[in-house]
């Protein structure tokens, strides 16, 4: 039975790192939002001893505990006897992304549009971060929430990304439209090859929610429509692959030019 000393100190939705890697990443990047640490009964091993010796460093309390309670804390999300109880999860703001964009030379960018999938939310997280982009852009209330499922997720991307949300997408592209970034949305609507854009010049990467893609007034802000040509019988990628792989071909020439 759980002792009643045991209890979570933050929401069970939105504030803990569950899994070994996750764990790991988070304490190496910012073991300042860790309030505190969980582990498995009876749990011994090499890399669980990486974990308890960087909690020793920052001064970070641990507690054993039934992995059963943690099993209830993690609900569906892997654990592996570990999980961090950590400050809420706090985006940039669309101020933020402004200050920044007068240092950026040719920022690369990726907006979400209504990606309600948390763990589709933390893998487009994870391919923006593989392919250097300069920041991610989130609507408020039109995407997943911050949880520890889009921290798992995204292999520790969300740690070191540039992640801005904003109240209205639409406005926020609009700005950056204005400040000089092309707007090319990813779209299987559009006849127009993703590898006949030229991606050199500033530009955001649009991409769509799993359900109905680009909301119409998204779409229109857009300056180009891109596609991804299926060879099989499946009508589209899942999102995060998608980004990925448009993402990588603007790196790709980014790198060549």
């Amino acid at each position: 039975m759980v002792s009643p000393k045991v209890r979570t100190i933050v929401s069970l939705e939105s504030n803990i790192v569950c899994g070994i890697h996750s764990a790991k990443s988070f304490l190496s990047t910012q073991p300042e939002k860790v309030r505190r640490i969980l582990i498995a009964e009876n749990y011994h091993g090499a890399k669980l001893h990486e974990i308890v010796t960087l909690a020793k460093q920052h001064h970070i309390q641990t507690k054993s505990v039934p992995r059963s309670y943690l099993d209830r804390l993690a609900a569906k999300v892997a654990h592996q006897g570990v999980v961090l109880e950590v400050q809420a999860f706090r985006a940039h703001s669309e101020t933020d992304l402004e200050d920044k964009l007068e240092h950026w030379k040719c920022p690369l960018i990726l907006a979400l549009d209504s990606i309600q999938d948390p763990r589709n939310l933390g893998a487009c997280l994870r391919s923006a971060e593989g392919a250097g982009v300069d920041a991610v852009i989130v609507g408020k209330n039109r995407s997943a929430p911050l949880t520890g499922v889009v921290h798992k997720t995204s292999a520790g991307a969300l740690d070191s990304i540039f992640l801005v949300e904003v109240s209205n997408l639409v406005r926020c592209l609009s700005n950056l439209k204005e400040s000089g970034c092309w707007i090319v949305g990813a779209s299987d609507r559009s006849d127009t090859h993703y590898t006949a854009v030229n991606y050199r010049d500033p530009t955001v990467l649009v991409v769509g929610g799993e359900a109905k893609g680009l909301r119409r007034l998204t779409e229109e802000i857009c300056d180009q429509i891109v596609s991804i040509p299926m060879y099989g019988i499946v009508p589209s990628l899942n999102v995060a692959v998608a980004s990925g792989i448009i993402l990588f071909e603007a790196k790709r020439q980014r790198l060549v030019c």
